[in-house]
């Protein structure tokens, strides 16, 4: 083993583990030090292993199986010490191992294109050349990875498209492996064909791929969340527009009966003069049943929020839904009225949504909302639910509408109670699930999420 073959090794390694580490170390499990230092031991002794079997093998496709072998050996330890799945963490693997190979194989042609002659696979002077070309394009695998992967696993983490997206990367390196080394081979016959252009042009190729394939990924996943939102604003309208037609049929009914006071006084007056206080007692109790009006609920000084809360009240009412509501709003909220409607416009939505799957008649919703403190605003609902609660293997709830999508609303108000250095709590004891928030105002924005179901 000659110090050409340790360099070369841990150039192909060292990156790979270094941008895993940059972009998701705050997904590693506990303890982290170890598990760390454990998966890159692990990590490089697979290499090394695979690098040595590698040279002694003569067939493409040997080298092909190998390949994934050593890949799928990556991908275990990566998913032992990350929270992503197995899936995920292939995709990941496999495209810093693409990226690694990549490196090697532009090197290799740069060598080429220098010294017109193939190199041997281990050299000192394509250490040099790797070493350059990997300052010189981490900062850009690394601003993929941070803007475009890591983005493309937190919105999808639970969607069933990683069960297949890993064919692409696979595809990758088959074609690779089997066809593009190959072929390197054949520089010697024609160095002057524009056969030169091939290693550029496959590395263009293949992130242009990958980079296309996570931006569709990204947009169908923000398409999901901005039809999230749209669905709580037309409820937040719905919610004010009934507000506003109960204000309006109230106010029309005042006229009204303003308009015929003159005559039931006319009336009242005659009976007093008449002594007929049995009459008086009669057209009193007939009138009133003429003049019903329907009253507008007030829970707090809010107007988007008490909207909010009246159309629930009357929805599920509607549904024969039991809604007990116990608002104690002493001082104004520390959020504002939009991110206080997203909180509890979700968590009313999927609490009702819980409630109308449910085939017992003993369904109900609490909701408590309170302020600790002129900062702190501590919102509380529980509601009845049947079945079984689905978790993806990262702990996230999933989606009871969509078949293996992470919950879009409840992550809406997790990330809306993490802007606020909040604390949310999430338990589901007997068929019973809680969510209880804390939110400061005063606080600066928390970097890490605090929200942890607990069974």
């Amino acid at each position: 083993m000659t110090l050409a073959y340790i360099i070369n090794n841990l150039l192909f390694v060292i990156p790979c583990i270094l941008l895993l580490l940059l972009v998701f170390k705050d997904q590693l499990k506990k303890p982290e030090i170890p598990l760390i230092l454990a998966g890159i031991f692990l990590f490089v002794a697979a290499s090394f292993w695979g690098a040595y079997i590698y040279l002694a093998l003569g067939s493409p496709l040997q080298r092909f199986v190998l390949s994934m072998i050593s890949t799928f050996i990556g991908v275990f330890i990566f998913s032992s010490v990350c929270r992503y799945n197995f899936l995920q963490s292939f995709f990941m693997i496999a495209v810093v191992k693409s990226y690694s190979e990549n490196i090697r194989f532009l090197s290799s042609h740069i060598y080429f294109l220098i010294t017109d002659k193939l190199p041997e696979y281990a050299m000192l002077q394509i250490s040099c050349i790797t070493t350059v070309l990997t300052i010189l394009t981490f900062p850009f695998i690394w601003l993929f990875y941070k803007k475009m992967m890591r983005p493309a696993l937190d919105y999808t983490i639970s969607l069933s498209v990683w069960k297949f997206i890993w064919v692409v990367p696979v595809c990758n390196n088959a074609i690779f492996t089997l066809i593009i080394t190959t072929d390197v081979s054949h520089y010697t016959y024609y160095p002057e064909n524009e056969f030169s252009l091939i290693p550029p042009l496959w590395i263009m190729l293949t992130f242009s791929t990958y980079i296309i394939l996570l931006k569709m990924v990204i947009d169908v996943s923000q398409n999901a969340q901005l039809q999230e939102n749209l669905h709580l604003s037309e409820t937040q309208i719905a919610a004010q527009q009934k507000q506003m037609e109960l204000l309006q049929h109230n106010i029309q009914e005042t006229s009204r009966f303003r308009h015929d006071m003159r005559h039931h006084f006319l009336a009242i007056e005659g009976y007093i003069n008449n002594k007929d206080p049995e009459g008086l007692r009669a057209y009193i109790r007939q009138s009133m049943v003429l003049f019903p009006v329907q009253s507008v609920r007030f829970y707090c000084s809010s107007v988007a929020v008490n909207a909010l809360l009246c159309y629930y009240q009357e929805k599920t009412e509607a549904e024969g839904i039991s809604l007990s509501l116990d608002i104690s709003l002493d001082y104004p909220p520390p959020v504002t009225d939009t991110e206080f409607c997203i909180i509890l416009g979700n968590l009313l939505e999927n609490a009702c949504e819980a409630c109308e799957r449910m085939k017992s008649k003993k369904r109900f919703i609490n909701v408590k909302l309170s302020m600790a403190s002129s900062s702190i605003l501590v919102i509380k609902v529980s509601n009845s639910y049947e079945g079984s609660i689905r978790l993806a293997p990262d702990g996230t709830f999933l989606s009871s509408k969509v078949r293996d999508r992470k919950g879009i609303g409840l992550a809406s108000v997790l990330s809306t109670t993490d802007n606020y250095n909040g604390i949310a709590r999430i338990e589901y004891p007997e068929n019973i699930f809680k969510v209880s928030l804390l939110l400061n105002g005063k606080s600066e924005p928390s970097k890490t999420p605090k929200a942890e179901p607990i069974s």
